[in-house]
């Protein structure tokens, strides 16, 4: 009888805990505020998208897809709280790649700014499956508020998104930053294929790195420069357009690929006039070295780049730029598939646009 009753007590000690425990957690999810924090969104009322309702039916369905999923997007906020918990749902029960793990596919990646101004990466645990959940844990000193940022699913959509602190901490989004953003236009590479992580794509290094924003208008498979597509980009008026879509035009012809340069390029500089415009190049295959029609691929690519951007340039076209395949700096190990870098291509990519970009946006007549 004894035994029964310390047990019982035992039991009744559990339960109250854990509704303790679930008590001291308070959660923010969607909300006016929280919208007001998302960055990363060249239009307003899109929810947690890259393209607005009106492009349903003029893009093709497979870049209207594609902008249903997360990618560059991110949650500014600030707390006191050593203990941060996320929760969400995926839109899509797809959670993982063969070539991409589900942390990056449809994971989220915390970072939390330092007193230098530096981004930490904060490490969560997790758990995958109809309901996604993280918990980060750090050092917080007692009533020492901190800036985090919050960057959400690289190849998944979410909704139900709710973060977590314990009742007795600080919690605030932060609005979204009003200064001009960096454009990416592009593919698969840009998107975030294949970045362990959705904090190691290279688009998102690269904002914290400049620490400004960036929009991600990138489509896996789907970047090609389409006449309706530019039209949509042409409507965000950023501080520099980055166009890197030549992994995506390997099927087209030389005379294609140029029409398609000189169309994005003029149609972006007749509304923005000042606005820098930087093309990129193919960064190349790692097997191009040894399959030669792979390497003809961005070899031809890059040629034809090169000689639209002589042509716009003898046009009169000014605030032009290019970023090299030589200047990105690709290896034979930089890629996951051959195509697709790893943490390690995503990096190199980084750094290289980070060095043309501080270059470009330090020119006295660049967009403001």
């Amino acid at each position: 009888m004894k035994t029964t009753r310390i047990s019982f007590a035992v039991l009744i000690f559990v339960l109250l805990a854990n509704a303790s425990w679930a008590q001291e957690i308070k959660w923010f999810g969607e909300s006016p505020e929280m919208i007001n924090a998302l960055e990363g969104r060249g239009w307003d009322d899109i929810g947690f998208n890259r393209l607005p309702a009106s492009s349903e039916g003029i893009v093709r369905d497979p870049v209207w897809n594609l902008s249903r999923q997360t990618a560059g997007l991110s949650l500014h906020f600030t707390t006191d709280s050593p203990e941060i918990q996320v929760s969400y749902t995926p839109t899509s029960t797809r959670l993982e790649m063969p070539h991409m793990p589900a942390t990056g596919v449809s994971g989220v990646d915390l970072y939390v700014k330092d007193a230098s101004g530096n981004f930490l990466w904060v490490r969560g645990g997790y758990k995958f499956g109809e309901k996604i959940t993280y918990n980060f844990q750090l050092n917080n000193e007692p009533g020492s508020s901190k800036e985090f940022q919050l960057f959400l699913p690289l190849y998944n959509g979410l909704s139900e998104l709710q973060i977590g602190v314990p009742d007795d901490k600080s919690f605030a989004f932060s609005p979204r930053r009003t200064e001009k953003p960096i454009l990416v236009y592009g593919t698969s590479i840009a998107q975030g294929a294949c970045a362990s992580r959705p904090g190691m794509a290279w688009t998102n290094i690269l904002s914290r790195d400049l620490d400004m924003p960036m929009i991600n208008l990138a489509f896996s498979g789907n970047g090609r420069m389409e006449e309706e597509v530019i039209q949509y980009v042409s409507q965000i008026d950023p501080a520099v357009f980055v166009l890197d879509c030549l992994p995506n035009l390997g099927s087209f012809s030389e005379s294609e690929v140029k029409n398609k340069l000189s169309y994005a390029v003029n149609t972006l500089r007749s509304k923005y006039p000042n606005t820098p415009i930087l093309l990129t190049e193919h960064a190349g295959y790692s097997d191009g070295l040894v399959f030669e029609p792979r390497a003809e691929i961005y070899q031809n690519l890059n040629r034809w780049l090169q000689e639209s951007f002589e042509t716009l340039q003898d046009s009169g076209v000014t605030g032009i730029y290019t970023l090299s395949k030589d200047e990105i700096g690709m290896g034979v190990d930089d890629f996951v598939d051959g195509t697709h870098p790893s943490d390690l291509g995503m990096a190199k990519y980084a750094i290289a646009y980070d060095k043309k970009l501080r270059m470009i946006l330090s020119k006295p007549n660049h967009s403001k």
